[in-house]
């Protein structure tokens, strides 16, 4: 049965905690200055696998200049992120958690960008995609010469085509960049092949529920077969089972664990299967470096992942471990390869070419956009070229001229003084190049969870393999390292109902310092509003939240600012949240606001005067849903970019984006698509 998720509390009082940081850094200037600190002590210190984690590692005489970073962690537990992730990037060679945060960006991007290339080298696969392309191109450029038309007729037209200056001569790079940004971290991970790491699985069993294990298994990219023989071990598929210890469900999954996955009915057998996919997923990518990864994997969804790392990454011979591990294996038939021990993303392209196709053609009308970038006109002369005749003269091209005059006729030519006017439209890529290089504002989580502390404990275990082993690990895991879970991840029972908080780095009177709230992360995902959640439909309350928390210092969640809209008819059934909504929440909680259209410099003017402005998206721009969406912009950073706060996403709120693309964004609205809240 899976483990049910127990997380150690944090100190008790702040003065334990102040001696505590105070003799961890006095460890660290002893190890600074050479003094010796034993092994053994520092690993008795410590309990758990942590602490064999940091025995093991300090006895190792050839890492001693980090033995104080790894001793600090037996005193701390609320700021063990904050601690040890500054200590490792310094050893790791980076300077901050953006400088890391970057490089990770940029070796993903790298990865995808490589995998294309791969897939598009068989057959004229290059070649279909940049016909989808063209295809997009031609009507864009339709719609320019009728805008032309329309607006500019006697202008001459240039037109500046980034089809040809960009897209085609660096192909690969521009669909790395549309991948990354339309495509979730599953998909990205069946792209580059990574659901090849547990070979062919098959199985011969069949459930009442095989829709939802399939479902699950493309959710979270695992092999059907697998989850079919778990299910079938744990309950034989009956979805009101409870075990003695009281774990629930098809999965059987313990309530702490059910509440910890998202699943608020562990008796709902599509909310169970959909649970024990994630975590037996969750397993799968924390051993998938070892060759029998799916037997570990399946035995941590027994036995908790502790006992498989105290183990010595083997099953642990517990008796009731090993049978479960026997029984889950001996349903499933492997091919293609020892499960768990793939070299890399390779394997047949043609379901990664599917992929790659189905995302550009599905997302062909965000690719290109048109405006006009120049308009000018300008004074010269130009030739002019007549026929002298008996009954008159008539201009003629030029050609007809130079073959006139070749054969002897009257014929003349003259300069006259001309204005000449040109109008310049740019078809440009639209798609966010935000990606690489973007990262900026990153901060620890103060109270972490049971996954982050597993990769903690992981990457200190690899520190003994050396500085590659380290790299290599924390960049797949990047986005969990330092903003504490990836988009969408739930921190239900752990997550500080304050919000988390986000420091920015921005200009000096911007709000730095954001109290940040995710509508998808519970326990708001779930939480209703109106007919739907506040995941499916909170965003307007959720931004609100953000901006009330932070310039108010009160804790005001979703939930209540929900509860506001819906009791003040703030929610317009059928629609979502009301446009007055933003102003009314603001005064309701003693803010000021004001409602304004487009005017960058204005909203910028306001940024930087300590304000904090909420935007409605129009659909299909910052997010790809066909709703509108609020967002939070929070600063200016020193180079004049905008900091946001986006409810749906840790990872675009975690980039800057240019006032031009902010303005892009906001919806037409004739009282205007900001809203500037400040305070009294």
């Amino acid at each position: 049965m899976a483990e049910d998720r127990d997380t150690t509390s944090s100190l008790d009082n702040a003065a334990q905690t102040a001696s505590s940081m105070q003799s961890a850094y006095a460890v660290l200037s002893a190890a600074k200055t050479g003094t010796a600190v034993a092994g053994s002590a520092a690993g008795a210190a410590v309990g758990g696998p942590l602490g064999a984690a940091i025995g093991a590692i300090v006895t190792n005489k050839t890492i001693i200049k980090i033995i104080a970073a790894l001793f600090a962690v037996m005193f701390l537990w609320m700021f063990i992120i904050v601690n040890i992730i500054g200590i490792i990037f310094s050893y790791l060679g980076f300077t901050s958690a953006d400088d890391f945060a970057n490089d990770a960006q940029q070796t993903r991007l790298s990865m995808v960008k490589i995998r294309i290339e791969e897939v598009l080298k068989e057959g004229n696969r290059q070649e279909e995609l940049l016909k989808l392309f063209r295809k997009e191109r031609k009507e864009k450029r339709k719609e320019i010469k009728a805008d032309k038309a329309e607006n500019y007729p006697e202008h001459d037209l240039v037109i500046i085509d980034e089809y040809k200056t960009k897209l085609k001569v660096n192909l690969s790079y521009y669909l790395s960049l549309l991948l990354t940004n339309v495509w979730d971290q599953s998909t990205l991970s069946s792209f580059l092949g990574h659901s090849m790491l547990y070979g062919d699985m098959s199985t011969t069993l069949t459930s009442p529920y095989d829709a939802y294990f399939n479902e699950a298994a493309r959710t979270y990219n695992v092999p059907a077969a697998l989850l079919l023989a778990m299910g079938m071990v744990e309950s034989g598929y009956n979805p009101n089972a409870v075990s003695p210890a009281g774990a629930m469900g098809v999965m059987q999954l313990m309530p702490a664990t059910a509440a910890y996955l998202g699943v608020s009915d562990a008796f709902n057998p599509q909310q169970n299967i959909m649970g024990g996919a994630r975590y037996i997923s969750e397993n799968l990518a924390m051993f998938k470096n070892y060759p029998n990864a799916v037997e570990l994997a399946v035995a941590a969804y027994n036995a908790g992942p502790n006992a498989v790392v105290n183990s010595g990454y083997q099953v642990p011979h517990n008796g009731e471990t090993e049978y479960y591990v026997q029984k889950v294996m001996g349903y499933l038939q492997a091919g293609g390869g020892v499960a768990g021990n793939s070299n890399s993303a390779g394997g047949e392209t043609e379901d990664a070419y599917r992929l790659l196709r189905d995302a550009v053609s599905g997302n062909m009308d965000s690719v290109f956009a048109w405006t006009v970038s120049d308009e000018r006109e300008s004074s010269g002369f130009e030739t002019k070229y007549f026929f002298h005749s008996e009954s008159g003269t008539t201009e003629i091209e030029k050609s007809t001229y130079e073959s006139l005059k070749a054969q002897g006729s009257n014929v003349s030519e003259e300069k006259i003084e001309a204005v000449r006017k040109k109008v310049e439209y740019t078809l440009f890529l639209a798609i966010n190049t935000d990606v690489q290089g973007s990262a900026k504002g990153y901060s620890y989580k103060y109270v972490t969870t049971p996954g982050i502390f597993q990769t903690v404990i992981k990457a200190l275990q690899f520190l003994k393999d050396g500085i590659a082993s380290v790299k290599d690990f924390l960049i797949n895991s990047w986005t969990d390292f330092i903003t504490g879970g990836s988009e969408g991840d739930s921190y239900y029972g752990d997550i500080d109902a304050t919000g988390d908080v986000i420091m920015y780095d921005t200009v000096s009177r911007c709000v730095r310092r954001v109290t940040y709230f995710n509508q998808n992360e519970e326990p708001w995902a779930s939480m209703p509003y109106g007919p739907n959640t506040i995941s499916l439909a909170g965003c307007g309350p959720t931004s609100l939240a953000i901006v009330i928390s932070t310039l108010t210092g009160q804790n005001v969640n979703p939930q209540m600012t929900s509860s506001y809209a819906i009791s003040n008819g703030e929610y317009v059934y059928g629609v979502g949240t009301s446009h007055s909504f933003p102003t009314n929440a603001a005064y309701h909680w003693g803010l000021t606001c004001e409602r304004v259209g487009k005017d960058m410099r204005y909203i910028m003017k306001a940024l930087k005067s300590g304000k904090m402005v909420v935007e409605i998206c129009e659909a299909y721009t910052i997010t790809s849903s066909g709703s509108g969406h609020f967002i939070v912009l929070t600063g200016v950073t020193g180079d004049g970019y905008i900091t946001i706060a986006d409810c749906a996403s840790r990872d675009r709120t975690a980039k800057i984006y240019s006032p031009d693309t902010i303005r892009s964004y906001g919806r037409d609205l004739a009282e205007g698509c900001f809203w500037v809240i400040g305070r009294k």
